[in-house]
């Protein structure tokens, strides 16, 4: 798919780059090299070199984007472990491959293509409209790149969209593939559902004997192991730790409300729209017709040529539309219809959406909360002047009992398993330092994500392993149990599907006495039901009118019986709108999937040369960048 991603990137690319065009083409005077450059190539296909440069941008871009998205940023080390950087090679590669087939071919654009488009680009237009140099120039010098780069860049960029666009051109959906897919996406049908619960057995769950107890024990390990866990000793010192012995004055905690009154103490407000009639006959005629029903508060706004944004007034106070108008807004907060009234502006109707009542919070009631916050906030400095003993100590050679008994850390103990988060190990930077510490290894002191200090020594790691059955004796009869009814229930909704076959011409309605039935119609393929399995979209099309199926699922079992279907129509009303889009978006794909194949066969075709070292030194230039 990288030549599908460089299509979409090209074309944005494309037009940024046709501004910042050489100087022969505009006659700016525009030269020079505005930053150091990244020496050598880190591939080669066939004619055309992929530079370090852009190789060194488009990573460093990459990184800056994935590590956006999980929020915190990548290492290098990470982006080589999820193939960032094969995907960016694959994408400059296959550029190139481009490149270096409209050489070939003799691909080109004029002068005139370049420029026209540099100076029409609105990123370079300055306040009058018009192509502003300095805005050019500034954009220029943050790009990293000199005015012959940005020139070679232009002319290869769209020698490769001309290319593109002939591979692509003439690529369409025959009609028949069209009118396929949408018979098979527009078909609809109808079913009834009904769960066959624990209270469709009948009787109770016979109670297990031994040997059932012992084959769901064995059959069953993982439920019963106890993963791998570490024996951890740690001393930590929290905010809240800290804060529980702070005292804070009753000044700074007034102080601190005041601040926030306006958070504490607001004003009800009313969310308002407004009509200004001619006159006061007017306004009373209006509000009878929106009383009998006669026009809406919209009908009234456009037959005066009114837009909502023109009638919207936002969220009001009492105090932003005047005594009179607030008297009559204020009064109820039920939406609705209010007026008229006379403004400054006339006499008006008021439309009120939605209402919010005042809010007044006392001191009191927060007063505890903003004690303890400021607490907090102290404690901060204290954990500092802490960890600073500590780091002492530990460079000194002390345990961590003993900067326990030195300082204000507290000393504890957790035996650490996967996946616990309770405690000291809800800390995410406690996990990830347990983890990698080795058995009787001191640690140095780190921050917790609050604010806290903390050190840790892992005493021991005892490997995962099956517990005893005898320890988890309730857990395998609850697990079996459990497993003996789902076995039932599915066994009684195969006796419901047994007796409507038998019945010539039964249905799931024969059983509304003992199961809830739901109705579901207008079912498509990609259609979604809650509270149902995904699987079952799949199931119902697989079946005949009147047919019936059993469906498993976590709470047991799902009867479906399909009581319609009903084809797409192509004469439809929304047919042919519906068709259009899909012959426009198959295409679209279709033309993707092509220039996908094109661009991997001109790589293929010229078979590219990496220089690795090259590649392995913008590595380490980034790693050491990042330190």
């Amino acid at each position: 798919m990288s030549a599908v991603k460089r299509s979409k990137i090209s074309k944005f690319f494309f037009f940024f780059v046709l501004m910042l065009a050489v100087l022969a083409m505009v006659g700016f005077g525009l030269g020079g090299i505005f930053s150091p450059s990244i020496s050598a190539s880190v591939a080669t296909v066939g004619k055309v070199d992929v530079s370090a440069d852009d190789y060194f941008r488009n990573i460093q871009n990459e990184i800056s984007t994935v590590s956006q998205q999980f929020g915190t940023q990548l290492t290098i080390e990470q982006a080589l472990l999820f193939g960032l950087d094969r995907r960016v090679l694959q994408g400059l590669v296959t550029q190139a491959a481009y490149e270096n087939e409209a050489l070939r071919l003799g691909v080109s654009v004029g002068d005139e293509t370049v420029k026209d488009a540099l100076l029409s680009n609105p990123g370079f237009q300055g306040l009058t409209g018009t192509f502003d140099e300095d805005v050019y120039k500034d954009s220029l010098r943050r790009s990293g790149m000199t005015p012959t780069e940005y020139e070679a860049l232009v002319r290869s960029d769209a020698s490769q969209m001309l290319i593109q666009a002939a591979v692509s051109a003439g690529v369409n959906l025959p009609d028949e593939a069209t009118l396929a897919i949408m018979k098979y996406i527009g078909e609809s049908r109808g079913f009834t559902y009904a769960r066959v619960g624990a209270n469709n057995i009948a009787g109770s769950v016979p109670a297990p004997t031994d040997a059932e107890l012992n084959a769901y024990y064995v059959a069953n390990p993982d439920a019963f192991t106890q993963p791998l866990t570490r024996q951890i000793t740690y001393v930590s010192l929290t905010p809240e730790m800290v804060a529980q012995t702070l005292e804070v004055s009753e000044e700074r905690v007034v102080a601190l409300y005041e601040e926030r009154e306006a958070e504490y103490n607001t004003p009800a407000k009313r969310f308002v729209e407004r009509i200004v009639l001619s006159s006061q006959a007017e306004a009373i005629e209006a509000r009878s017709g929106i009383d009998a029903g006669d026009m809406t508060f919209e009908q009234l706004a456009d037959s005066r040529g009114l837009a909502l944004s023109d009638i919207d007034l936002g969220d009001v106070t009492a105090r932003d539309v005047g005594a009179a108008v607030a008297e009559v807004l204020f009064a109820s907060e039920e939406p609705g219809i209010y007026g008229p009234v006379d403004t400054n502006i006339g006499p008006a109707l008021f439309r009120v959406n939605a209402a919010i009542s005042a809010l007044s919070i006392p001191l009191e009631e927060v007063h505890d909360e903003l004690q303890r916050e400021l607490a907090i906030e102290d404690a901060g400095f204290r954990i500092g002047d802490v960890a600073s003993e500590v780091i002492d100590l530990i460079a000194g050679g002390a345990s961590l009992e003993e900067v326990a008994d030195e300082t204000d850390m507290q000393l504890d103990t957790i035996d650490l398993s996967e996946g616990q988060t309770d405690g000291i190990a809800a800390y995410a930077t406690f996990r990830e330092e347990a983890s990698a510490s080795e058995v009787g290894e001191e640690r140095d002191i780190l921050d917790l994500e609050d604010g806290g200090i903390f050190a840790l020594r892992v005493d021991g790691i005892t490997e995962a392993f099956v517990k005893p059955m005898a320890d988890v004796a309730q857990a395998v009869f609850d697990g079996q149990q459990t497993a003996k009814t789902h076995q039932l229930m599915l066994a009684r909704a195969e006796q419901i599907i047994n007796a409507i076959g038998v019945s010539n011409g039964g249905s799931l309605s024969d059983f509304g006495g003992s199961l809830l039935l739901e109705d579901v119609t207008e079912v498509t393929r990609t259609s979604t039901i809650p509270d149902l399995p995904p699987s079952i979209i799949q199931d119902v099309f697989t079946l005949e009118v009147g047919e019936a199926m059993v469906i498993e699922d976590v709470y047991g079992a799902v009867i479906i019986e399909l009581t319609s279907a009903s084809p797409f129509d192509p004469a439809s009303e929304d047919a042919a709108a519906i068709l259009a889009q899909i012959e426009a978006q198959q295409t679209q794909k279709l033309s993707q999937d092509l220039l996908a194949y094109f661009g991997a066969a001109l790589v293929d075709t010229v078979q590219p040369t990496f220089n690795q070292v090259r590649i392995d030194s913008l590595h380490d230039q980034l790693n050491y960048s990042a330190n």
